[in-house]
């Protein structure tokens, strides 16, 4: 009998303990989750900025400045996969000399953008022991405004030149999706409130 009650009273408390965190969980959870989608609201591009952001609500919390580090960062990420996409594209036997030549220029546009994404966040790691902080964010607003300009180049390249139709659309999605990230990292860096 005693081990009867002691088992009832052992499911007891993990039940009553269970329910006790987890709505303490999901209110955190969906606070946090309220958090990007306030924030993804005004940016240049919030249906974006929401799908890309959301998976690392709990990560970034409520911190701005982790919500910046974090758009830059899949930002960067989707950069890096867009590069290795064209970079292929380029080696494929079937394309032309003038849409490998185009596909080159376009993935060295890409690595500058990369190399500007990672100077931004690089610059923002030292936002806080940094003694001036307008000019660390000022350097991450240049950086990432940069980074779109070489994206940007890039799909400017396709359109001047005599690019096959396939090609062109390969790139163009890649690059309006890294350019889109960039321009929403950037809008949430201009305004960053620390």
């Amino acid at each position: 009998m005693a081990q009867i009650n002691f088992l009832s009273l052992f499911i007891l408390t993990f039940i009553a303990t269970t329910m006790a965190v987890t709505p303490s969980s999901n209110t955190t959870t969906k606070t946090y989750n309220n958090y990007i989608k306030t924030s993804c609201n005004t940016t240049t591009y919030p249906s974006v900025c929401l799908k890309s952001l959301l998976p690392y609500a709990t990560a970034v919390k409520s911190n701005p400045l982790r919500l910046v580090k974090q758009a830059l960062s899949v930002t960067l990420k989707s950069a890096s996969t867009t590069r290795s996409a064209i970079s292929k594209l380029a080696k494929a036997k079937n394309i032309t000399k003038g849409d490998a030549a185009v596909l080159r220029d376009c993935i060295e546009d890409i690595q500058d953008s990369i190399g500007e994404i990672k100077d931004s966040l690089n610059a923002l790691s030292s936002l806080k022991s940094s003694t001036n902080k307008k000019f660390v964010i000022s350097n991450a607003q240049t950086w990432t405004s940069a980074a779109i300009t070489d994206e940007y180049s890039c799909t400017d390249g396709i359109s001047d030149e005599d690019v096959s139709p396939e090609v062109k659309k390969k790139i163009r999605s890649g690059i309006m999706s890294i350019a889109r990230m960039s321009s929403n990292a950037l809008y949430l860096i201009n305004h960053l409130k620390i």
